[in-house]
């Protein structure tokens, strides 16, 4: 949709504008809403009255304004506006319902009945969309689309997105945003990549506990690999390709041999420092701890486990990961500068370890951008990619004003 300047643009733009803030600030007053959108207290007053006509604001009586002044607050009550999510996995897929707040309703995860024929494994997809779309019917829900999370990262030829994931060729030929749209032509559909939506995810949790969303958040999800979100003033990049954000794939190490059968781009930071990574390195160094409580192929959480515990082997593999980690983080702040880095997924949460982190990171960074480190840890579980995926489907509307019609049309 190609945006003019004309009034009704500037109208949407202004109430979009209104209800992204809204959907940030669960209470808000009038007052702080002139402040935080730099629109005049007559366009505030006439897009709330408009607002509060329609039923997606409510007035919730006296709360605590910046100043600490009582002001009449109010808040957004478009709880039953959704987005049907579908999460793809190597192994499985997720689907869900998000509302525009974040909340998630009907979460199933489904394997796949076959996983080395697309056909197959498109109508599974298919059937599981439609399950999420007769919830949203029997539940009367308004429903802004699908919103899709893919894994590995996802090229874009044009209008064609192709998902590119090691184990999961079966994915690399098809045009997945393109099944999609063709299997439901009336539904408005969003992809990106799991990092992505993640990311989006962890900025919106951030802005709203703080009251300021970051200027920039770089999101980093450890599994097999890495993967990356970078989302600078709100916006998600996403590069020429739609790889941007592709952190794992960063070469630290040009002596190498090469990666298995990724590439002939070998010594990657994922090889280093990812939960894989850890995994590979205690199998390959068990034999020289003979003392280690831990099984040669042990599992990533009790590797976790024995290196709360003091275990040498596991000790050993964790260093060696902070060391690598905070090397490549250290890369990635002098090239993007991030308010905040959130490190997910995988990645351990461990006080023994964020220590050792920083302690690396300390060595490795200036003074001047150590003071300003802010490393966290995710509190998400898997489910933050979808809370991000409805997050991106609703960003989409707001971007494009389309929320505004959507509104109109069904309110």
């Amino acid at each position: 949709m190609k945006l003019g300047s004309n009034i009704i643009d500037i109208q949407k733009k202004n109430r979009c504008i209104v209800l992204q803030k809204l959907m940030e600030h669960p209470e808000i007053s009038r007052v702080d809403l002139v402040r935080i959108t730099e629109l005049n207290k007559a366009t505030i007053t006439n897009i709330i009255h408009e607002f509060l006509e329609m039923d997606i604001v409510k007035e919730i009586g006296q709360i605590s304004s910046r100043s600490g002044r009582k002001v009449a607050g109010i808040s957004l009550c478009m709880d039953d506006v959704v987005s049907v999510i579908l999460c793809i996995r190597k192994e499985y897929v997720a689907a869900a319902v998000c509302n525009v707040h974040g909340k998630l309703e009907n979460y199933v995860k489904v394997p796949y009945r076959d996983d080395s024929d697309i056909e197959k494994i498109l109508k599974q997809f298919k059937g599981e969309v439609e399950k999420q779309l007769d919830y949203c019917r029997v539940k009367e829900l308004k429903v802004l689309g699908l919103s899709v999370a893919t894994l590995g990262w996802l090229y874009h030829e044009g209008d064609c997105y192709y998902i590119k994931a090691d184990g999961a060729e079966v994915f690399g030929e098809t045009d997945i945003k393109g099944a999609l749209i063709k299997m439901f032509p009336d539904l408005e559909v969003w992809v990106d990549h799991d990092a992505n939506m993640s990311a989006l995810a962890e900025w919106n949790k951030l802005g709203k506990a703080r009251e300021r969303m970051p200027e920039s958040l770089l999101s980093i999800v450890g599994g097999i690999g890495f993967g990356g979100g970078i989302i600078i003033r709100g916006e998600v990049l996403g590069g020429y390709n739609g790889i941007a954000g592709e952190v794992g794939h960063m070469g630290i190490n040009c002596l190498t041999r090469q990666h298995g059968n990724k590439s002939d781009f070998g010594g990657l930071w994922e090889d280093y420092a990812s939960p894989l990574s850890i995994r590979d390195n205690v199998r390959e160094n068990w034999m020289d701890y003979p003392d280690t409580m831990l099984e040669e192929n042990a599992a990533l959480e009790d590797i976790y486990l024995a290196y709360e515990a003091g275990d040498d082997l596991a000790e050993w593999a964790l260093k060696r990961a902070a060391r690598y980690l905070a090397y490549g983080l250290t890369g990635l702040i002098f090239i993007l500068n991030p308010e905040v880095i959130v490190l997910g997924d995988e990645i351990i949460r461990s006080e023994k370890f964020e220590k050792q982190l920083y302690g690396y990171m300390k060595k490795f960074l200036p003074v001047e951008l150590y003071k300003t480190l802010d490393i966290r840890f995710s509190d998400y579980d898997k489910n933050g990619i979808l809370i991000g995926a409805g997050l991106a489907m609703v960003k989409h509307y707001l971007r494009t004003y389309e929320m505004i019609d959507f509104i109109t049309a069904n309110y």
